[in-house]
This record gives structure tokens, sequence and C-alpha cells, in this order.
């Protein structure tokens, strides 16, 4: 199909986005309640939960790059990416229901190591969605500012998706005999939700514009090479990390610090988990206008402060301050919508870099990377609240009448300082990354020139 590297129509954009529905439920279910589901309702030890949620991560390390190298070489009818945005989302929806549906009676090791597969199955199949999925971006433009649009009508979709998990899970396992019977509810919803909206953005491509070039013969040695010899995008990817790192710290402590610390009442919780996620959704927009006026690397440097900022009152805040938590919360949902934005918009320009040295368009060799940084970085960020928890003395299972003072203070030292630490080093990563806009199209000009 002929490549339009200008304008996309609104519903291109939109039929895309939806995809991300399906990616941003799984995000917002394993990093915002697959801890708190292991520890409190299935009564596994922090530690072991944090080990049985980093490893499927290993796994990643090998499945998200060679998931990219396959989709750069497949031939189909319905494009190289297509394909697995239909079977990813069924295997996904599939794997989540599974994974919520943990044996409520069996040991704690049975059920960890139940765990543990479901979430391999898990991980491996939003593997085969996210990376082809993603990797569609640079392939339906290769404009600029029409990326940034772009990638903004994603990131409403994702905070759509995370609002939905935010606000309707408490809301469903407090229903639940209890938290197991609960969060079975969940893993079948969303379960369901997942499979719906990732078919539904796979027929709503279907005339999506795309620029396939023939990728050579698989070799891990050029695979490895179309990242390392990408200075752009091997800054840009160690910002990520360090992000993601403390996306995966707060996000994984959110529900502790709101049940432990803060004190807010049960059927209160799911409101305030989506007020961040709300005022996200409602600036992204404004943050792809602001995103026009100054470069991409200037508003990322924007969001980054604002992020290390946010979580200081958290250090601080009283039991029972609900009203100062709404202001706080609103803070951390401005930085997290400009956050995303912007490295997410910069990674596709990362592309043409490649192309240039290799004369090749490896956009799932780039994306496979990617997708591996964004689960490295929040899966382990919950690991190490998750260690955290654990020197601090969380009991399992307990409520907040049984959990020691130093189980609280662990919480809140999760939530604000350990994110803090992460933010300062994200900040200071992002000099190295040099590309600008300017930088772009003289890269583009020089690929043009190549080619004719």
């Amino acid at each position: 199909m002929k490549h339009n590297p200008h304008k996309l129509s609104v519903r291109i954009k939109l039929g895309w986005a939806i995809g991300e529905l399906a990616v941003a439920a799984y995000i917002g279910l394993t990093i915002g309640f697959l801890l708190f589901y292991a520890t409190q309702a299935l009564g596994i030890s922090p530690w072991l939960a944090g080990l049985v949620l980093l490893a499927p991560r290993l796994w990643d390390a090998f499945t998200d790059p060679l998931m990219g190298a396959i989709s750069d070489r497949t031939k189909s009818p319905m494009g190289r990416r297509r394909p697995y945005l239909l079977l990813g989302s069924i295997l996904l929806g599939l794997s989540m229901i599974g994974l919520f549906h943990a044996p409520e009676n069996a040991t704690e090791m049975h059920k960890a190591i139940y765990l543990l597969v479901l979430y391999f199955a898990a991980s491996t199949a939003i593997t085969i969605l996210d990376v082809p999925y993603s990797s569609m971006a640079a392939e339906m433009t290769d404009d600029y500012e029409e990326r940034t649009s772009l990638i903004g009508y994603k990131m409403v979709a994702a905070r759509v998706g995370i609002l939905m998990v935010l606000f309707a899970t408490p809301l469903i396992f407090a229903k639940g005999e209890d938290l197991v019977a609960g969060f079975r509810l969940v893993g079948l919803g969303f379960g369901a939700f997942i499979i719906i909206t990732g078919v539904a953005s796979f027929f709503l491509t279907k005339n999506a514009p795309r620029l396939e070039q023939p990728v050579g013969k698989f070799s891990i040695r050029d695979e490895l090479t179309a990242v390392r010899e990408n200075q752009p995008f091997r800054a840009l990817w160690t910002v990520f990390l360090f992000q993601n790192l403390a996306i995966g710290a707060s996000a994984t402590t959110l529900l502790y610090m709101l049940t432990f610390v803060i004190n807010v009442e049960k059927t209160s919780i799911g409101s305030f988990m989506v007020i961040a996620a709300v005022t996200a959704t409602v600036l992204t927009p404004a943050w792809v206008m602001l995103g026009r006026k100054m470069t991409k690397r200037k508003g990322y440097y924007i969001a980054l402060v604002l992020s290390m900022l946010a979580p200081v009152p958290f250090l601080f805040i009283a039991p029972g301050a609900t009203t100062a938590l709404f202001f706080m919360l609103i803070f951390v949902g401005t930085a997290d919508a400009a956050n995303q934005l912007f490295p997410n918009s910069m990674v596709l320009d990362t592309v043409e870099v490649d192309e240039l040295r290799s004369g090749e368009r490896r956009e799932g060799a780039i994306f496979g990377a990617w997708a591996f940084c964004r689960k490295l970085g929040m899966t382990a960020g919950a690991f190490l609240v998750s260690l955290m928890l654990s020197w601090f003395g969380l009991i399992k299972g307990a409520s907040i009448d049984m959990q020691p003072e130093s189980a609280i203070m662990g919480v809140r030292l999760s939530y604000s300082l350990l994110p803090i630490v992460l933010w300062i080093i994200a900040l200071l990563l992002l000099q190295r990354f040099k590309l600008t806009e300017e930088k772009f199209d003289a890269i583009k000009n020089q690929i043009e020139a190549k080619q004719n």
C-alpha cells in the first residue's frame, strides 16, 4: 500500500489507538494490582511475589526483540504487523482470565508457581500484540509533527484504558465474597475487554497507510546492531528505563498508599485511583499542542522535572487528608500526561537513524527493545517495592490494624522517595539525547537522496 507521509485521517488514528486500550488494560492490571493480588488476596510473601513478577521480564529480553524481527519479516496481505494484533489480543485476553483464577486453597508455593506460569503466558501474549502494534506508528507516517499527533491519540486511549482499570477494579473486587472471588471477576471482565478492543483495532486499521521496505535475512548480530549503533535510541532507552522504574514503583504502591497510609474508605479507593488518569487523559491534547510549539526534548525535560516534584508531598501527607490528596494526584496526572507523550513520540524518529545507516526499516527491532524497556522498568520498579515492603515488615494478607508502623513507612517511602531518586536519574540521562527536529529532517533528506 502506498505510504502517505503527511496527514492521517482521524478515523485511522482512532482505529489504531483503540488497540492501545488492550495494552493499557494489561499494564493497569499487572502494575496496579498484581502485587496486591498476590500478597493480600493469595497470601504470597512480598519478596516471593516480587520474584514471580520479575522473572517473566527476563524472558521478555529474548521474546521482545525476536517478535520485532519476526514482524519485520512477515509477508501478508494484511501487512507485517496487523496479523499479530489479532492473534496477540486473543491470547492476551485468555491468559489474563487465567492469571486471576489462581487456586484459592493451594499452598503458598503452589499459588506462586501458578502465578508464575500464567504470567509467563500473559507476558508472551503482550509481546505478540504490543511490539508489532507499536511498530505500526512509524510505518503510517514519517512526518515529525504528525507522529506527535498520532501518539497523542494513542496516549489518550492509554489513559482511558488505565482509567477504566483503576476505577472498575476496586469496585469489582470489593463486591466479591472475598478478594480472590473479586479478582476472578476482574480477570473475566478485562480479559473480554482486551479481546474486543484488540480485534476491533485489527479491523479498523485495514486501510491504514504503511511504509514497508524489504528487510534482510534474520541475524541476531544485525538486530543488536540496529539498537547498539543507534545513539539517539540508546540514549532515549536509558531515560525511558528509569522513567518506567519510577512509574512501576509508584503505580504498584498506590493501592497500598491509599489503603495503609491515607486510610481512604474502601468505597472511595477507585475514585481516588482514577484522578491522575483522568487528569492525564484530559491534558494529553494540551501537551500535544504545547509539543508543537517547543521541541519534544524540551517538553520531555519539563515532564521529568514535574514528575520528580510530584511525589514530594506524599512524604508528609497525613492520614485522612483526602482534599490534599485530590490535588496532589492532579499534579501527578499532569506530569504523567507529558512523560508518556514525549518519549513515545521521540522514539519514532530513531527509526530513520537506523534506516540511514543500514538502508532498512526495522521498526520491529526498535520497538521490540522499546517494549522490553517499558516492561522491564515497570516490573523492576514493582520488584524494588516488594523488597522494600519485605524489608519494612509488611504482613501479607493483614489489614491496616495488623501492620507495624515500619510497614506503613515502607509504603510511604516506596511511593515517594524511591521514585524521586529514579526521576532525578532519568532527568540527568536525558542530556545524552541529541536528536533535534532539524537533525531528523536532515536524516530524512539524506535517506531520500540515497533512494533517488
